[in-house]
């Protein structure tokens, strides 16, 4: 499977879909990739043959999605039934399991302060790096680009609502914005 960076081409706006009514809007994006943040379990054998006919790679927030826990044998489920090609959460723990089982993992962190960056540097210590990071929110992306060094996709989230917005963004060298907000897909 291609890395994360690999399908994510310059400045791209990945939908995240927080509506199952959005599927539709979001196969017709150039996007490569599709955050589900939203559903259960059983939805995910209906949805990704639909991702898969769109050519596109799908990636649950397994914090969020019901009927399925963010530990070892939760994952190896998705993985070994091919319910997604990756994962996103803010749990280490969950992130760590996803790479072992090759599925691409995506940490979700929210930025709120210096104990926030602390954090991941300590888990970038300790741990081999995630195919990329989700920074919420998203204005403190530019922040952690600065002050984290990593070669893996940064992707800002959360409080995206203007193209404006996503152009500063994309400019400071953020690779991917994941926003809910359908006029910016």
């Amino acid at each position: 499977m291609k890395g994360l960076c690999n399908l994510i081409k310059k400045n791209t706006i990945i939908p995240a879909i927080r509506d199952l009514n959005d599927l539709d809007d979001a196969f017709k994006t150039q996007s490569p990739i599709i955050f589900l943040l939203t559903g259960s379990i059983l939805i995910l054998e209906d949805v990704m043959p639909l991702v898969k006919q769109f050519d596109k790679k799908l990636f649950i927030n397994i914090d969020l999605l019901e009927g399925i826990a963010s530990d070892k044998k939760g994952i190896e489920y998705l993985a070994r039934k091919h319910l997604c090609d990756g994962i996103i959460s803010t749990k280490n723990n969950a992130i760590k399991i996803a790479m072992k089982e090759n599925l691409m993992a995506v940490q979700r962190v929210f930025l709120l302060d210096s104990g926030s960056l602390k954090s991941i540097v300590n888990f970038l210590e300790e741990a081999s790096q995630p195919d990329a990071f989700e920074i919420l929110p998203a204005i403190a992306a530019p922040y952690f680009l600065e002050n984290i060094e990593t070669k893996v996709c940064l992707i800002a989230g959360g409080l995206v609502s203007k193209k404006s917005e996503t152009l500063d963004l994309f400019k400071k060298g953020i690779h991917a914005i994941s926003t809910s907000a359908k006029d910016l897909w």
